[in-house]
């Protein structure tokens, strides 16, 4: 058993990787410079990133492959990691024993850069990662189309910045691109969302069920979204639901109110695939809820909580001005207060939120001590929330 000798907990952030139809894939596991191999064994085995991972590879940056020892090694869930390897590394000779060794721990390993042409990757590099810097793409040489792949691209940032990784080759995409979607892309089933919007309001005011149910069956589409959701194992229901009217009566208003945030951003794109908001919120919505429990927030608290991480991409999702859409929803005081002005309590945990869809930064460690958080406590909510919203974007 491998045992943390690190005198302060490591800061880390987890970034969600989609493929080319924004399916959730994979995580970039962003590490400040104290992490070392025990603290990754914590991570992955006491704090339970390696259950909440599922069926999805956390890309793990590793800057000298020879300080992962094999005690270490033997300790990680390797087959569910990819290795993240400096490119000059990638082309050295003089590393090939230590990919040899790493690989036959069940590693795989990515070059964090694409080689200049000429140069060689090393045997066992199966994949590259590439940052888009200025609005240009690294193009992937054809040297390189004979690797398994998939190639990351990393600081997508805009939906054409997506079409042209995608172009140059790049399976796998990590960025701000949801958070920008091209133009008109917003208005795709802009009547199934406003209709969403109207069942939220119905069921925080207490309107009747019957009123609620006969609202819902006039669009099949989110009918059947619903239905598929109330279903999903992610509630752990021992009866299937059958009918709208037995979903709210059984199962209450507040996961019914829970589904409809989430089925706001599970709407299909024209093209086939997925929302490319939908990892993005229900992570936020998740992440906001796990740290209002860290700090001892009740069950009202942590509704709060989700509800204003989740709505917190509506702007982005319709492409209106947030304030627009919050608005006419009523909501708490302290729910609308943080979206629209990012004060009170709950604007201070969103702008953490925020913060944790970047690299870990000094800043970051000040907000937590600031809003009673620690640095373990903080990895502990992300990985909790992971693994819920990891479940649910697979089941929408």
């Amino acid at each position: 058993m491998v045992h943390s000798t690190s005198p302060v907990f490591p800061l880390l952030t987890l970034l969600p990787v989609t493929d080319s139809r924004h399916a959730w894939s994979a995580l970039i596991l962003a590490l400040d410079a104290r992490a070392d191999g025990d603290f990754l064994v914590k991570v992955f085995g006491e704090l339970g990133l390696a259950q909440a991972l599922g069926a999805l590879t956390c890309i793990v940056p590793l800057q000298n492959p020879s300080a992962l020892d094999d005690n270490h090694a033997l300790a990680l869930p390797a087959e569910s990691i990819a290795l993240l390897i400096p490119q000059e590394l990638c082309t050295d000779p003089a590393s090939r024993m230590e990919f040899e060794r790493l690989k036959g721990h069940g590693f795989r390993l990515m070059a964090d850069g694409v080689p200049d042409n000429g140069q060689t990757l090393a045997g066992g590099i199966g994949a590259v990662s590439s940052g888009r810097v200025s609005g240009q793409v690294v193009p992937l040489s054809s040297v390189l189309s004979h690797l398994p792949g998939p190639h990351l691209a990393t600081g997508v940032d805009s939906s054409s910045g997506f079409a042209q990784c995608h172009s140059a080759g790049y399976g796998w995409f990590a960025g701000d691109y949801p958070l920008h979607p091209e133009h008109g892309a917003a208005q795709q089933d802009i009547n199934s969302r406003m209709l969403l919007l109207k069942l939220l309001g119905m069921v925080t005011s207490d309107t009747h069920t019957h009123d609620i149910e006969m609202l819902l069956k006039q669009d099949p589409s989110l009918s059947y979204h619903l239905l598929k959701l109330v279903n999903s194992v992610s509630f752990s229901l021992t009866t299937k639901i059958t009918s709208f009217g037995y979903a709210i009566t059984l199962l209450g208003r507040r996961q019914m109110q829970r589904w409809l945030q989430l089925l706001l951003y599970a709407q299909q794109t024209s093209g086939g695939g997925m929302s490319p908001l939908l990892a993005r919120a229900a992570l936020r919505g998740s992440l906001m809820e796990a740290l209002c429990q860290k700090i001892g927030g009740g069950r009202d608290d942590q509704e709060h909580a989700f509800m204003a991480g989740i709505f917190s991409l509506l702007g982005a999702l319709f492409g209106i001005p947030l304030a627009q859409i919050v608005t006419p929803l009523h909501l708490a005081d302290e729910v609308e207060d943080a979206l629209l002005e990012g004060s009170g309590w709950l604007g201070r945990l969103l702008s953490i939120v925020e913060q944790s869809e970047r690299a870990p930064t000094p800043s970051l460690d000040e907000q937590l001590t600031a809003n009673l958080l620690t640095p373990e406590s903080y990895c502990q909510a992300q990985v909790q929330a992971c693994q819920w919203a990891i479940q649910v974007s697979g089941e929408t």
